[in-house]
């Protein structure tokens, strides 16, 4: 949890509930609040193009959505969409700001979750661009695997559609499929009841 429940609800922050699919914010669209999810699950994708989808980032409980650009003043250039019911709290980027100048910890621990997440864009667009499929995958679910803290072999579910890994890592979803399936034979993951572990 970035902010803790109390302090973001003493500065005012207001609960929505979001559907499955629903958005929580648009790209194109200025910044007007602060977003940390209470329950559920949050993409943040790129917008479609060709039908096709890049996902950022998978949140959840705790985590702060798109604060970034709060601080950058920037038009959103993602989307954030419920990937399941999804409850979060809202709080105005005035009140934001002045949280922030009165909490130095959480400034810091505002800026440890983005230094995660630059790390491992940076590993995975390295990977992304010079890669082959079966790298790029495993890229993927060993950065999720070592955020679960989850370190023994097939211990891991991955909880993502071979979808969705295609939308992670740019490739399509035939060639995950078939990449999982050759991952699979060399002992790399586990496929039980349609669900993979690594």
């Amino acid at each position: 949890m970035i902010i803790d429940e109390k302090l973001l609800k003493s500065y005012g922050a207001q609960l929505i509930t979001l559907e499955k699919d629903q958005y929580l914010l648009h790209s194109h669209t200025f910044p007007q609040n602060y977003y940390q999810i209470k329950s559920g699950s949050v993409k943040i994708a790129s917008d479609k193009n060709n039908n096709n989808e890049f996902i950022h980032q998978f949140l959840g409980r705790g985590d702060p959505v798109a604060e970034t650009f709060l601080l950058s003043e920037t038009l959103y250039t993602i989307n954030a969409i419920a990937l399941s019911k999804v409850t979060v709290f809202v709080l105005s980027r005035d009140k934001f700001l002045d949280l922030l100048g009165k909490h130095a910890e959480v400034v810091m621990k505002l800026y440890q979750f983005n230094c995660q997440y630059v790390n491992y864009q940076r590993e995975l667009l390295n990977l992304v661009a010079y890669s082959d499929p079966k790298s790029k995958i495993i890229a993927v679910i060993d950065y999720f695997k070592k955020l679960e803290k989850s370190l023994q072999p097939f211990q891991y579910e991955i909880p993502y559609t071979r979808k969705q890994l295609a939308s992670l890592t740019g490739l399509r979803t035939e060639t995950v499929i078939r990449t999982v399936k050759l991952l699979e034979k060399e002992n790399s993951v586990k496929i039980v009841e349609g669900k993979i572990f690594y």
